[in-house]
């Protein structure tokens, strides 16, 4: 069995090392390393390049998330395909409870945590029975067959539209709580592109699923509530998408995190218009 580690990269310089050395450290054998960088700004690739264990491909144009998990599997040679995001790594024998639990099931998913030990997913058991983020899972590469990421979300939720459809298609999946992976805890920073994006791609997805809404049987965030949700957050400046910002099991704000979109809210409502616009123009232009 041949295990291939896909690591998608976009200006992470700060984390990438750690990550990939996560992976060495655990000594698993008869693995490769692939990293996918979507045409990393910072010194990325040069941090990248000094590690001799991995094999690394180059986007020449920013072209997103889904595009270069999509890469990775193309490139891919193993049986057994791991995804893990550049700005997380894993802990001390996660990749062996990930391998040794997947036996059972198509695809296996870890506890990931937030530097602070504050949960990132899954939180209860409804998470549990299914993931929606893809900072890290572990897919057999006979089960994922022709399944693919959808490349016109670029980034943002096309892991969820990603796991919607492996539901569809009947893959099991099970949690591996003794598998963990820690995520980098964000700084507060303007969101205004992320809430511009996830307006975007929410509008997208709604238009996507319309008429299989019905068939779905894991969370949907591509519905006109979820939309109304958006609106809201974006009027109130709350940045419901950064986690890292709050602690998720107490529903309160971690000390120090403002956790808003930007600094002048101002514009949010011209982005949510732009989102829903060209989310609109995405879906029928392809």
């Amino acid at each position: 069995m041949k295990i291939s580690f896909i690591i998608p990269n976009y200006n992470n310089s700060f984390t990438i090392s750690k990550t990939i050395q996560s992976i060495i450290d655990s000594k698993i054998k008869n693995s490769e390393i692939l990293v996918i960088d979507d045409a990393s700004s910072d010194n990325s690739v040069k941090v990248i390049k000094k590690i001799k264990q991995v094999k690394l491909y180059e986007f020449k144009t920013n072209s997103g998330a889904a595009k270069a998990r999509n890469k990775g599997i193309e490139l891919a040679k193993g049986n057994i395909l791991i995804f893990i995001d550049s700005d997380a790594w894993f802990e001390k024998n996660a990749i062996k409870e990930l391998l040794n639990s997947i036996s059972d099931a198509d695809m296996r998913y870890p506890k990931t945590i937030f530097e602070n030990n504050h949960i990132f997913h899954p939180l209860g058991e409804f998470e549990e029975k299914y993931p929606q983020i893809s900072v890290c899972f572990a897919i057999k590469k006979k089960s994922l067959g022709n399944l693919r990421f959808d490349e016109n979300f670029e980034t943002y939720l096309e892991d969820m539209d990603f796991f919607m459809r492996c539901s569809l298609a009947n893959l099991t999946v099970k949690y591996c709580k003794n598998s963990i992976v820690t995520h980098v805890t964000k700084s507060n920073i303007d969101w205004s592109n992320r809430y511009y994006l996830e307006v975007r791609n929410i509008t997208y997805g709604i238009r996507k699923w319309f008429n299989k809404k019905k068939t779905i049987k894991v969370y949907n965030p591509f519905t006109l509530l979820s939309l109304t949700k958006v609106l809201f957050y974006g009027i109130i400046n709350f940045a419901w998408f950064n986690w890292s910002g709050y602690d998720r099991q107490k529903k309160k704000l971690i000390k120090g995190h403002k956790n808003r979109i930007c600094k002048f809210p101002i514009k949010l409502p011209f982005l949510f218009v732009k989102g829903v616009i060209n989310g609109l123009k995405k879906f029928y232009s392809h």
